[in-house]
């Protein structure tokens, strides 16, 4: 009987693992209440409560790399690397497929790109450069086939368009697209931006969240004056 309990546990994990393949190192902390579908993640990796992570998503460093509660990230061929410093993403935000953090670059000023210090001299992380940390705010959209270099602040509320490459900062509830990526305009005019950022809605309990469904939920003409009663 015990051998075919054992054998029942092991059909179990097989097709688990054969439809929802994760690998997770040890050193990641993960949310019980995350959702991860087909995912890799290596390396100081924190997850917050209720994060989705959909198939093919990679997340891979030496540094650390934390993102925020209720964040969903879109697969396949989204990748974060983060080998010298963090890669911070903040809550609710939308990471569309196909889309690279990449917090590390290869030297240019020297005679070779190649990483011959790690492949030759077995050294690692001599062969990569960074311009800091990579910190994306709160309820942020990031459009498919981004890329989003290291050195870079994504400000609250701020849309990435689609194909774009991120090398400077991007101010709060900004449209940047392009390659490099430029501020297009601002989704708000400077005082609902000011009422956005004072409110911070992205800090509040679930339970707040949902006694406010109507500011979610109805034109920004109607809730303007129901937002400056909540800051």
């Amino acid at each position: 009987m015990k051998h075919f309990f054992n054998k029942l546990k092991f059909y179990i994990y097989y097709k688990f693992l054969r439809f929802n393949i994760i690998s997770v190192t040890k050193n990641s902390v993960i949310s019980t209440s995350a959702k991860l579908k087909k995912v890799l993640i290596n390396g100081n990796v924190t997850i917050d409560d209720d994060v989705i992570l959909q198939a093919g998503v990679t997340i891979n460093c030496s540094s650390k790399i934390s993102i925020g509660r209720f964040t969903v990230i879109n697969g396949p061929n989204t990748d974060f690397y983060a080998a010298i410093n963090p890669i911070n993403i903040g809550s609710f935000c939308s990471v569309a497929r196909n889309v690279s953090f990449q917090e590390f670059s290869h030297y240019t000023d020297r005679i070779t790109t190649h990483l011959i210090l790690k492949h030759i001299f077995k050294k690692q992380n001599k062969d990569i450069t960074s311009k800091g940390a990579i910190t994306v705010g709160n309820d942020v959209w990031i459009g498919a086939h981004s890329v989003v270099l290291s050195g870079v602040t994504i400000g609250n509320g701020a849309v990435i368009a689609s194909n774009s490459v991120v090398t400077k900062n991007v101010p709060p509830y900004a449209i940047a697209g392009g390659s490099p990526a430029t501020v297009i305009r601002y989704r708000f005019d400077e005082e609902t931006i000011s009422l956005l950022e004072g409110i911070r809605w992205w800090d509040w309990s679930i339970e707040k969240i949902k006694n406010n469904e109507d500011i979610f939920s109805d034109s920004l003409g109607n809730i303007k004056e129901r937002l400056k009663q909540l800051i």
